[in-house]
């Protein structure tokens, strides 16, 4: 195998097998298995365990923070913004369903494994949400919010979407509710939906005159 396939198949496996386990429980030896390669080459290609997994995050969110910093330029409204960002998430995350998973084992860990590159890109995302949220304060057309919290909402749900996305499927399958599992489109426009009701302030209602 040529030293580019096999750093492929190397970090292919890795993701599962933390995806899986999370960095606690993940083995070097099941890994290298995985990939079929020699548990050498992981120390070749990546180094540690730990450099490895911060690896794994990296590829994950490549290419986040040119979409952050582009979306910044292209839309000034700030609801727009906000919805466009979490609109692009939700299309990552489908793109990338390994990302959602490893993020909900990271947080449960108290973020003690995450690099200094990913956690620049999870902080690119916080401060892009405060500063659409304190421009539509400062026009008069959001109402005052926190922007964490803002970002909580939004992105609770969309964690929750991915993450139980199998056991979604598999209940609505075995059951007679009728449901079907909504759309990726129905759930964007859901979750700007919920943006504009969080934060628009009401049209000032002008009163009747007699």
């Amino acid at each position: 195998m040529a030293p580019a396939e096999t750093r492929h198949s190397l970090l292919k496996a890795a993701t599962a097998v933390f995806v899986e386990k999370g960095y606690a429980g993940a083995r070097v030896d099941e890994i290298a298995r995985r990939a079929g390669a020699n548990k050498a080459m992981i120390y070749y290609h990546f180094g540690l365990k730990k450099d490895l997994y911060q690896t794994v995050l990296l590829d994950l969110f490549s290419g986040l923070l040119d979409e952050v910093a582009e979306l910044g330029q292209a839309e000034t409204d700030p609801l727009k913004r906000l919805a466009g960002l979490y609109a692009g998430l939700v299309k990552l995350f489908a793109r990338q369903p390994a990302l959602p998973r490893l993020m909900l084992r990271e947080v449960m860990a108290g973020g003690r494994n995450m690099g200094s590159e990913s956690a620049k890109a999870l902080l690119a995302i916080k401060r892009f949400v405060a500063t659409a949220v304190e421009q539509g304060v400062r026009e008069g057309r959001f109402r005052p919010a926190h922007p964490l919290l803002v970002h909580l909402g939004a992105i609770g749900p969309i964690m929750l979407y991915f993450a139980g996305e199998d056991f979604r499927a598999r209940h609505l399958s075995s059951t007679d509710s009728g449901l079907k599992p909504p759309r990726l489109e129905d759930f964007i426009a859901h979750l700007t939906d919920s943006l504009e009701r969080t934060l628009l302030l009401a049209p000032a209602v002008e009163p009747v005159r007699s």
